[in-house]
């Protein structure tokens, strides 16, 4: 066994970011932090990160990829049965950690795109609102209010299952930051995708930049 690389920079970095984001985005709805236009802006800020780690997980690197750790319920089983070896073991996603961070992206997801059509009935509108039904509207609305509680209790979720792996002896934080973990030479990350990164990126950009100008744009 050795340090080897398994998570590449950019999904460290969506990691991190879409956490900024969903704190700034509570922060200024809930808490009075700044103002609402900052709330839009933490919103832009995880719809461009969500998409990009979705795309990222067709076209990343090897542990990025849906295809590397999204397994069947056998797997799953046989890795709860595995107990605190298994989780000392894996290398990059395990069977239910993948299937965890896939609900927390489709989550966002939901979260940050019925923000696009809310109202909060005062004076904001999200940019898609205007290209709704009166019925969207309305469900746009409930939804955003509460499936932020499902987002929260997968957060909460999250954040045991660290606790979990620490108290069994492997800290899942610092590889989140560095991008490394134990293993074997053959396990790590292949060679950095450069034109497959800009492509992805620039599918997230400018998803957002069109979302986010939609009024302007088309009325």
């Amino acid at each position: 066994m050795t340090s080897i690389q398994v998570w590449d920079w950019p999904l460290r970095l969506c990691h991190w970011g879409l956490a900024v984001a969903i704190v700034g985005a509570y922060g200024t709805a809930e808490l009075g932090w700044l103002d609402m236009e900052w709330h839009f802006r933490f919103g832009y800020l995880a719809l461009g990160l969500v998409l990009f780690r979705l795309l990222w997980g067709i076209a990343g690197t090897r542990h990025s990829r849906f295809a590397s750790f999204l397994r069947g319920p056998g797997a799953v089983i046989a890795y709860l049965r595995g107990g605190s070896a298994q989780a000392r073991a894996w290398v990059g996603h395990s069977p239910l950690a993948g299937w965890a961070t896939l609900m927390l992206l489709l989550a966002v997801l939901v979260q940050v795109s019925s923000g696009l059509f809310n109202y909060d009935d005062i004076e904001w509108f999200g940019p898609l609102y205007d290209f709704a039904g009166r019925d969207l509207q309305r469900l746009a609305h409930r939804v955003h209010d509460q499936a932020f509680w499902a987002l929260l209790g997968l957060i909460a979720l999250h954040l045991l299952a660290i606790l979990w792996y620490l108290l069994r002896g492997r800290n899942l934080i610092p590889a989140m930051l560095h991008g490394r973990q134990q293993g074997q030479s053959e396990q790590a990350a292949e060679a950095f995708p450069w034109w497959r990164f800009a492509v992805v990126l620039l599918i997230a950009l400018a998803s957002v930049y069109v979302i986010s100008n939609a009024p302007a744009l088309f009325l």
